[in-house]
């Protein structure tokens, strides 16, 4: 994390900052969150990081335990069964609106968006997936549904946190890649059926990922 600037409140800045951290793994699952080690860091006084950590545990992001302290939430079964619920119906959705219009620009962008991908395979997990959001998000945005993208929008920093966990071997990152030219060899038939197939076929491979990591660690 780096030092905190004036432009904006304290408060938002160190939001931001932890969640960030969250939603990478650099404050882990399980973590505790010490306001004095925090603001130290941050260059800040414990008030805005006490306001910080209160807006995310109404996000649900952590919790207090009583006599223990503020800790980061776990990624239980339950957390992964309901945010792919969400994506399943939703980005499946998004595959079949935009199949019969998307144009060739818009394949072309992502086909640079995989390439990236590609690119980054070898290199850095977390920006991998900052651009395996990136291409899920420009689908959701050729819907041009405004409450759609808010919603997809929304979901982004549990797909990164996710994402992350799910891509911890190269296995699953050339999964992925696959997986990606599937849902773009699907929009090229101009298909929606193939397309809402390709989507939910890579959604539900994320999931079981992350439902195996679960059960592992239980």
């Amino acid at each position: 994390m780096k030092k905190i600037g004036k432009f904006v409140s304290y408060t938002d800045q160190v939001y931001r900052e932890l969640k960030s951290a969250i939603v990478s793994g650099d404050i882990q699952q399980g973590e505790f969150l010490q306001e004095r080690s925090i603001a130290e860091q941050l260059g800040v006084s414990r008030t805005p990081v006490r306001e910080a950590i209160k807006r995310l545990e109404f996000e649900d992001w952590v919790e207090t335990l009583p006599w223990k302290g503020v800790v980061v939430k776990d990624i239980d079964r339950q957390d992964i069964i309901e945010v792919f619920q969400c994506r399943y119906a939703n980005e499946g959705f998004v595959g079949e609106l935009v199949a019969s219009t998307i144009t060739d620009e818009n394949m072309a962008e992502l086909k640079k968006i995989k390439s990236t991908m590609e690119e980054l395979a070898d290199e850095s997990r977390q920006e991998f997936i900052n651009e395996d959001r990136k291409f899920h998000m420009h689908l959701a945005q050729l819907t041009n549904n405004s409450l759609l993208i808010h919603f997809l929008d929304r979901l982004s920093d549990q797909m990164l946190r996710f994402g992350i966990l799910a891509v911890k071997d190269k296995v699953r990152i050339k999964e992925t890649l696959e997986e990606h030219q599937a849902i773009i060899d699907a929009l090229e038939t101009r298909s929606p059926e193939k397309t809402k197939e390709a989507i939910q076929r890579h959604i539900d491979n994320s999931q079981d990922v992350l439902l195996h990591q679960t059960k592992e660690r239980e």
